[in-house]
């Protein structure tokens, strides 16, 4: 008998299960066949083996290995969250806790210019100029913050302590000489803007026992109510203090500049800076310029909301730390979604409950009854709203709060201009829609793996 003998494909459904049996680990954490072909020639297996397995070659071998195969990549180690630092949480929470307090405290200043707020333009010249100042500190902290080195960073908030003052002296002298308010304010003024972005310089480089320390003298006048001159010479001494404080934490840094790039980075934030402060002070540039006096809880309502920056912030970084721990522990992308979403939801809760207790406590030590729960509600939503507003920028969403908040602070304005209703209810409103459209884009937004990186 003559012939040529041709052999059989030996058995290549059993095979095939030893083959995939062999690789499970490779199979388990590949992100695709080819990765799997790359293994299999790696093995020795390419198109004439994969042949005796039932299949014309090794690429459509891999194919039905990654097809057949769950994915269940191993677990790596388990590396440090950059969101948590190092420290106890009682620590952690003590610092952001001292935060908001150095936020909040610091409205006691006012006090001291009170003998010089004879009229509606003094109040307006210093909300001004704290509204101009407010992006400068923000933008001043994002461009240091950038810095990949502690002594990059100091040498930035030096220069831009010293530009930011050197601006926001002709800023203020031009308010003054715009809206008729003497030496004196403009002065108070130029004073504001300094301890502002001072204070910005020493709380970015860690300095906030020292400028609570140095807070004391003007608090301390301030709430033994002595002759106004004593307070002004109080809060004199804190602000040199401060000012001695932030050169002192910006010693030692490196020569370096501030390229373009720097400046359109902080540039997002320096703008919400803005639109933040403009928010706030609605109801009281509205009262200087004729449209009516706020309800009188209004600045017991801007002293809890400066303070619960503070709590805003730990609760921001533990947002974080949980989105850096459900990228390593969920298996798909829907399961990611559905739990980063409960936890902006809680947390967003959270923090209006801090908020809600702060409050509660600024309205009792001021006394005030005029107004107050429509004041409450109006900073409840601005609060939060401005809340959801840093979380998005946290991850890098710094297009959409700005829209939000420009537009809700261009809707306001536009509406107080036209049909002259209280400013107050004209906020209220503006509040609630700005606060509901930031959180239903921020459950979408922060509900993608991508923003957590």
């Amino acid at each position: 008998m003559t012939g040529v003998l041709v052999r059989p494909f030996p058995r290549a459904e059993h095979d095939f299960t030893e083959l995939a049996d062999e690789m499970k680990e490779l199979l388990a954490g590949a992100v695709d066949a080819l990765e799997v072909a790359a293994g299999l020639e790696a093995k020795g297996i390419g198109d004439k083996a994969a042949r005796r397995y039932g299949h014309p070659d090794v690429f459509a071998l891999a194919a039905r290995l990654y097809e057949h195969t769950v994915r269940r990549p191993a677990l790596t180690g388990h590396a440090a969250n950059p969101w948590l630092p190092d420290g106890p949480a009682w620590r952690r929470g003590g610092r952001h806790a001292l935060r908001g307090l150095l936020f909040g405290l610091p409205g006691m200043g006012y006090v001291a210019a009170s003998p010089l707020l004879g009229g509606p333009a003094t109040g307006l010249v210093l909300t001004l100029a704290l509204v101009s100042c407010w992006p400068l500190g923000q933008g001043l902290a994002a461009v240091a913050c950038s810095r990949t080195s502690p002594a990059a960073a100091r040498r930035v908030l030096r220069r831009g302590v010293l530009a930011g003052t050197a601006a926001m002296v002709p800023v203020c002298a031009a308010l003054g000489a715009l809206l008729g308010a003497g030496p004196a304010v403009v002065a108070v003024a130029c004073a504001q803007s300094l301890y502002l972005l001072a204070a910005t310089a020493a709380l970015v480089t860690g300095g906030e026992a020292w400028l609570l320390l140095i807070l004391l003298p003007g608090l301390s006048v301030s709430f033994a109510g002595p002759p106004w001159q004593l307070v002004v010479a109080g809060w004199a001494v804190t602000g040199m203090g401060v000012t001695a404080l932030a050169y002192e934490r910006t010693r030692g840094g490196t020569a370096t500049g501030i390229s373009w790039s720097s400046l359109r980075m902080a540039l997002p934030y320096a703008l919400f800076g803005l639109l933040a402060a403009g928010l706030l002070t609605f109801t009281l540039v509205a009262a200087y310029t004729g449209y009516g006096a706020p309800p009188e809880a209004t600045s017991a309502a801007m002293v809890a909301l400066s303070t619960a920056m503070g709590p805003a912030e730990w609760v921001l970084y533990d947002f974080r730390a949980r989105g850096h721990e459900l990228l390593r522990e969920t298996r798909s992308l829907r399961e990611f979604a559905m739990h980063v979403r409960v936890t902006l939801l809680e947390l967003v809760a959270r923090f209006l409950a801090v908020l809600a207790v702060l409050l509660g406590l600024a309205f009792l030590a001021a006394e005030t009854s005029p107004g107050l729960v429509r004041t409450a509600v109006c900073s409840l939503l601005l609060g939060g709203a401005l809340f959801v507003a840093l979380m998005l920028q946290s991850c890098g969403c710094t297009t959409a709060p700005l829209v939000c908040c420009g537009a809700a602070l261009a809707a306001e304005t536009a509406v107080l201009v036209a049909a002259a209703p209280p400013p107050a209810e004209v906020q209220l409103y503006g509040s609630a829609a700005l606060f509901t459209v930031l959180l239903a884009y921020a459950v979408v937004a922060l509900g993608r793996a991508t923003a957590h990186r």
